[in-house]
């Protein structure tokens, strides 16, 4: 009921002007609410009335004339539920009668009473009104927002207030809407516990603060909430003056966040009511939000279905039109929005090779060592970081995209990568397959070489392998470690070798295929000099793939010859020499004409150079001779090329010792130095025993 409202109903029962009629705010001060504004002499007038102070009892009617001022008096208080003290006063000039003054009072109580009851009534109304419009929205930030409005019409005995909910992630509690605050509340994040809100969060219970109340609850706020939170307010002093409210927003038992109030003008006391109908509206609030987040959450699945299908039929219609590994690195860099590059395992080799990722990356280790790993990882390069997703066949990884993470990724980002490297695998292994077929026909060939029993024909069949028949050629037999390997790992070690020999040896005028874990090559050179320039090309090869700690590999090259019929020549020599180096242990290269003397011994028995060995000098590597060091000084005299001289200086010792040594030696071995036959005979063994 509007004070107009309350002024018309008094005119017209008192029939007076002179009348003035006061109630009792939240903040103990008496305010006018019918009557003309008083003059400064009357308000003195009044505060010297005879008025009754606090000793009168509630409900109780306290009437009085004052015969100074002639005004006749009256103190009391409404009925419940919202008491209110009343004071009013009527310029009589003589004291009323009893029924006078009980009529008057009567219709007081009555006015008030009902305007009391039409606010309710108003407040009730504009609470459901507030229910229905959050039922109605689904939007979170919209409804948040709705909820403050709302609970601001709801309640108007409260000035501005603000709405928290929990951050799991950072345990804050987070200012998601507002009323009658500044924006710097938004950076106003509690942690559980701190402040009016995560008191209230902790205990789970709203709350009605007084200020001294407040004042404690709020004492422990971090410095710089108490920053943001006067600038939000714009008060001097966060805690000030009025009365905080607050309750929590929960769903069952889970606590999602807070509403609190402030009351800081002069208007009625917040009560047990307000504080009821805030948490009601909190509860309702709470379903309102959940359910936002429920379909924000279906929404958001929803989003993603569609494009993850779209996705999905992005890269069909790339399938489709066998699209190359170019443009399926582009489409993968355009949908996540951030660099990529695609990195074949198998042919060492970047795609897209000219773009500015992949030139840095060429220059990089990035992927030493990853071979054998499967799973995504994210590794950091000279501060920038990188994800590698394989791209894996059978359990085994050839290759990687390689995003460079200028964001983090996104779910979507992660299906983008996953349809691209299935559709990547697909190409490689339908590549695979016919560079197998390929690799079948160039071995069938090289086996028809190796027999010749059809030269014209094999003269005109060299030409469709890119051959020449009339120029020089080498045959050069590489071979990975003999150690068991898993038959996929080897497959892919020998697709990066391959790889990486056509990097360096080019596709042109050459034969090249593997079978098993071996890889052979045909190669035309014109001399030896260009002979010499291929081996160099072989051997960074060679020292690049040592480098990776990849499997050993051992490399064996036949000597240069000019017909075609003598391919099987060159490959038995390659052999030879590869054989050599696995007898040896020692992974490299080894050309057939500096294997040397060590040529005699290729096709011997390994036990029977040893026997020989072991004959000719385990007199020397008795306990007796060993201490003496007899087999050291012989090894050390051939080494000196019979130089006694030389041999005494390199084992520290008097030519006279030598001589003494030598005279053992010969007597063990029964053997004379000076004969050529004994010579070579210790002198070969020896050899053996240091090669073999």
């Amino acid at each position: 009921m509007e004070q107009i409202d309350v002024r018309m109903q008094l005119d017209n029962v008192l029939g007076a002007s002179a009348c003035h009629v006061w109630i009792l705010d939240s903040n103990d001060d008496w305010v006018l609410i019918y009557g003309s504004s008083l003059s400064e002499d009357e308000k003195m007038l009044y505060s010297n009335a005879s008025w009754l102070e606090s000793s009168y009892k509630k409900s109780k009617t306290f009437i009085n004339y004052d015969f100074h001022i002639g005004w006749q008096l009256f103190q009391f208080e409404t009925e419940g539920p919202d008491s209110i003290p009343v004071r009013a006063s009527i310029k009589s000039n003589r004291q009323l009668s009893q029924l006078e003054c009980d009529h008057f009072v009567l219709q007081i109580r009555y006015l008030l009473l009902r305007q009391n009851w039409n606010r309710h009534w108003l407040e009730h109304d504009a609470w459901l009104q507030g229910l229905h419009s959050l039922t109605s929205l689904l939007d979170l930030n919209e409804l948040l927002q709705n909820i403050m409005k709302n609970a601001s019409i709801a309640i108007p005995a409260f000035d501005r207030g603000f709405l928290t909910l929990y951050d799991p992630e950072i345990q804050k509690l987070i200012p998601k809407a507002s009323i009658g605050m500044g924006p710097t509340i938004y950076d106003y994040k509690t942690n559980i516990g701190e402040g009016i809100t995560g008191k209230v969060f902790q205990a789970g219970v709203g709350q009605i603060y007084n200020i001294n109340e407040a004042m404690e609850a709020l004492s422990d706020l971090q410095a710089e909430n108490v920053h943001f939170l006067q600038n939000a307010v714009n008060d001097s002093d966060i805690k000030g003056t009025g009365i905080y409210m607050a309750v929590p927003i929960r769903m069952n038992k889970e606590k999602l966040g807070v509403i609190i109030v402030h009351q800081i003008k002069k208007k009625r006391e917040l009560s047990k009511e307000d504080l009821r109908r805030l948490q009601g509206f909190a509860d309702q609030a709470a379903i309102a939000i959940t359910n936002a987040r429920l379909f924000s959450e279906l929404r958001e699945t929803n989003e993603y279905l569609v494009k993850r299908n779209h996705i999905h039929e992005v890269f069909t219609k790339l399938s489709l039109k066998d699209s190359d590994l170019i443009i399926v690195a582009k489409t993968v860099e355009q949908m996540i929005n951030l660099p990529v590059s695609l990195f074949d395992m198998t042919k060492n080799e970047w795609y897209p090779h000219y773009t500015p990722l992949s030139r840095r990356l060429m220059d990089t280790d990035l992927l030493n060592g990853w071979e054998n790993r499967v799973e995504t990882l994210t590794v950091t390069i000279n501060e920038t970081s990188f994800h590698l997703y394989p791209i894996v066949n059978e359990g085994l990884t050839i290759g990687y995209f390689v995003v460079e993470l200028l964001r983090p990724l996104k779910p979507l980002d992660t299906v983008v990568l996953e349809q691209g490297s299935a559709l990547v695998a697909l190409k490689m292994v339908n590549t695979y397959s016919m560079t197998d077929l390929h690799y079948k026909r160039s071995y069938e060939f090289f086996n028809e070489l190796l027999q010749f029993k059809e030269p014209n024909l094999l003269v005109a069949k060299s030409k469709d392998f890119g051959l020449s028949p009339d120029r020089p050629l080498f045959v050069t037999v590489l071979q990975l470690t003999k150690k068991a390997q898993d038959v996929k790992k080897r497959e892919a070690h020998l697709r990066r070798l391959i790889a990486s020999l056509h990097g360096e040896l080019g596709h042109s005028d050459i034969l090249l295929f593997g079978f098993d874990d071996k890889v052979t090559i045909l190669l035309h050179a014109a001399n030896k000099a260009k002979q010499e320039s291929l081996i160099q090309k072989l051997e960074v090869a060679v020292i690049r793939w040592q480098k990776y700690s990849s499997p050993p590999l051992y490399c064996g090259i036949g000597r240069l010859y000019a017909e075609l019929e003598n391919v099987v020549k060159s490959t038995e020599e390659a052999n030879k020499s590869l054989s050599y180096l696995f007898n040896q242990d020692k992974p490299g290269i080894l050309r057939y004409e500096n294997i040397g003397i060590n040529r005699l011994f290729l096709n011997q028995e390994t036990k029977d150079i040893e026997q020989f060995i072991q004959e000719v000098l385990s007199p020397l590597q008795s306990p007796k001779a060993q201490a003496s060091e007899l087999e050291l000084t012989l090894k050390t005299y051939i080494a000196a090329k019979r130089s006694t001289s030389m041999t005494a200086e390199r084992l520290h010792i008097h030519p006279n010792t030598l001589y003494h040594r030598i005279k053992k030696i010969e007597d063990l071995l029964a053997v004379d130095l000076n004969e050529p036959n004994d010579w070579l005979t210790l002198l070969l063994a020896c050899h053996l025993s240091e090669t073999y």
